[in-house]
């Protein structure tokens, strides 16, 4: 990487403070080593930066922010084949791992060609109504189906490779990537996944009189949801954004994409000392 002509996109969550203060010091820091580097805000602001502008020079993605504004970022750059490094100004941190004193230390091993690199599966989904296509995104943590305000519960049919389970009914169903495992999906009674598998979940939320229980999918055929009778609102969610409504006789698709998430990181094999810090396992 370091051979790598390029420069560095600075990603800050939005509101200033200190996300936007790191961001200016790494700037500085980067262009006394000859290295350039643009900043954006996240969300983007009303002026709509074309994220895509910054592509073709790019070769390392840094995220200011906590694990929320990692994922919307690495949504939208999971195509430019780049590192996506984050640095945690959130709560959470499974994603944006690295601590902010440590953002000199991860950009020396960048530099280095000695960050760790892990691959991530994430998913295409297109919400389909008749014979046409009414909404088509990237997940790069799950996609949601689930109830409205009103206590009804959701009936789904659910095919993979030509066979059916028909007639779930369930307050809602979460579909997850590995990486994704860690957060609504475990919530609702789902498995742990470790996130360099490529593989999808699929957990019923709260299944009613049905001996439905989570599963591990393969991810190499895609999934088929149809909604079924309902009487209430219906929703598809998409890593926690804002949700789609769906109605009866639509049908939700979700496969592999294409390319895979390169998320980088400090350090390799960190998945059960995460686990233990985020009180998943005890001893």
């Amino acid at each position: 990487m370091s051979d790598s002509q390029g420069s560095v996109l600075i990603v800050t969550k939005s509101g200033g403070g200190s996300a936007a203060e790191l961001g200016g010091e790494i700037a500085r820091w980067l262009s006394l080593r000859g290295v350039d580097s643009d900043i954006v805000e996240h969300p983007y602001p009303p002026a709509r930066i074309n994220v895509s502008a910054y592509r073709e020079n790019t070769m390392l993605v840094l995220v200011l922010g906590g694990d929320g504004t990692f994922i919307s970022v690495a949504g939208n750059v999971i195509d430019w084949e780049v590192p996506v490094l984050g640095i945690n100004h959130g709560r959470v941190g499974f994603l944006a791992e690295v601590l902010p004193e440590d953002w000199e230390t991860a950009l020396e091993r960048f530099f280095s060609n000695e960050l760790d690199i892990s691959p991530r599966t994430a998913f295409d989904y297109e919400v389909q109504r008749g014979n046409g296509i009414v909404a088509r995104g990237v997940a790069i943590n799950d996609l949601v189906i689930s109830r409205g305000a009103v206590a009804r519960i959701i009936s789904l049919d659910i095919g993979q490779k030509g066979q059916w389970i028909r007639n779930l009914r369930a307050d809602g169903l979460i579909v997850s990537t590995p990486t994704g495992s860690t957060a609504y999906n475990v919530s609702a009674g789902g498995p742990l996944v470790h996130p360099e598998l490529a593989a999808m979940c699929v957990t019923p939320v709260c299944p009613f009189l049905n001996g439905i229980r989570p599963m591990v999918l393969p991810v190499d055929t895609p999934l088929t949801i149809d909604i079924g009778e309902t009487s209430g609102d219906v929703y598809l969610t998409e890593d926690g954004r804002v949700p789609y409504p769906l109605s009866v006789g639509y049908r939700v698709i979700i496969s592999k994409h294409k390319k895979d998430l390169i998320l980088a990181r400090i350090r390799s094999n960190t998945f059960f000392e995460k686990l233990r810090s985020k009180g998943f396992l005890t001893e």
